[in-house]
């Protein structure tokens, strides 16, 4: 199979144990504490950086487990060897998504040696926060994250915070901003609660309307509007750029190129399309691995019956939604992982993500350009605009 993808993400997992257990979490062995040693992610960095698809620029994003338990001296190993041996002309990123509990000041440390993007996982308010994001006993984890975020905040550490819309969230759009702005967070993301892997019992489910996405959209621009407190915000963001370029933008949605993300579990196991798929199967799906990164080649990888019918289905997925769907040119055939976990098959179109995630979102920035036509970029992210990267 011919494989003409570049490389956006590289996603690995040095373990897939996390310290909490939060109620929407959808990764299956977060009680597994089996870890790749230092080593072994040596040897499979210098395998990865072969692969044809690796070129100019990859961003790695240590996650799908609380990357932190494995400690800061394991990452600043594991970092050294990776510039010993990364290719010239090639530029490596690190990011680590976390969910801040674990975060001290020597951690601090690597992340400003290393430039490390760091985004905190904090559902908003103590009462939202808690009531998902909680211990292994079942104690809340909101004041050890934003002990977390102050560690980060004195040390210099630049940040973004990704936040989960619960149903309560969602009914609050005040008590989110106040939240932000009160800790003076201003880099955050939206993630709509999902029906993915473990997690079948999302708490949305059909019933909620985009209007009610929308309703909590506009309040929460309203906001940060009437406060004057700007705040960038990934999904809107996103949104803008769909709208703006979207003849350039329609086919970039790496979800649906063949090795566009590759996802490396634990044991060497690749995945590419959507991460979330790491560690399943599903229906005749023993399993959404595609080979080993320590056992086959890539050649194997492209050529496996595995990788062949994924994108045969993927592909009529995509299809479909460019037929079906007026909002092609923002998604650019939607996500994998949430066609199969959803609707049961990657040849399909609306998901739930989808309607409430891209369909919602775009049709209120759509709203706000339409009834204040003239209106910039920086004003739909409040104003003051305020320069900064998206997470």
């Amino acid at each position: 199979m011919k494989i003409t993808s570049k490389t956006a993400l590289l996603i690995l997992q040095p373990t897939p144990f996390c310290n909490i257990n939060c109620a929407y979490c959808y990764l299956p062995g977060r009680s597994d504490k089996a870890v790749m040693p230092a080593e072994k992610m040596g040897e499979l960095f210098r395998k990865v950086v072969t692969f044809p698809t690796i070129k100019d620029d990859v961003a790695v994003i240590w996650h799908a487990g609380e990357p932190l338990v494995m400690g800061a001296p394991y990452y600043a190993t594991v970092f050294e060897g990776m510039r010993a041996d990364c290719p010239e002309g090639l530029t490596i990123s690190h990011c680590f998504q976390t969910n801040g509990t674990l975060i001290t000041r020597e951690w601090c440390d690597l992340f400003l040696a290393w430039n490390v993007d760091v985004g905190v996982s904090i559902d908003g308010p103590k009462e939202f926060h808690d009531a998902v994001r909680v211990t292994r006993r079942g104690g809340g984890t909101h004041t050890k994250a934003m002990q977390g975020i102050t560690c980060l905040r004195d040390a210099g550490v630049p940040f973004h915070v990704i936040s989960v819309l619960t149903r309560r969230s969602l009914a609050d759009p005040r008590a989110m901003f106040e939240f932000y702005r009160d800790n003076d967070i201003r880099r955050i993301a939206f993630n709509i609660e999902e029906k993915e892997g473990v997690n079948q019992e999302h708490c949305f489910g059909d019933d909620v309307t985009s209007e009610e996405v929308i309703a909590f959209m506009r309040e929460f621009f309203e906001l940060m509007k009437r406060e004057q407190f700007p705040i960038e915000v990934r999904e809107f963001e996103q949104a803008l750029a769909w709208i703006r370029f979207s003849d350039e933008l329609a086919q970039s949605n790496e979800q649906v190129d063949p090795f566009g993300i590759i996802t490396i579990d634990v044991h060497g196991n690749v995945y590419t399309f959507s991460p979330e798929l790491a560690g399943y199967s599903f229906g005749d799906y023993p399993s959404f691995a595609v080979g080993n990164v320590f056992t086959d080649s890539f050649d194997d990888m492209a050529n496996s019956a595995t990788l062949r019918r994924m994108s045969d289905e993927i592909g009529r997925g995509v299809e479909l939604c460019r037929q079906e769907c007026e909002y092609f040119s923002v998604c650019g055939g939607g996500a994998p992982s949430n066609k199969i976990f959803e609707n049961g098959s990657f040849a399909t179109t609306e998901t739930v993500f989808c309607r409430l995630t891209k369909k919602a979102v775009t049709k209120f920035v759509l709203d706000v350009i339409e009834t204040a036509a003239g209106t910039s970029a920086e004003r739909v992210r409040g104003e003051p605009a305020v320069a900064e990267h998206g997470p």
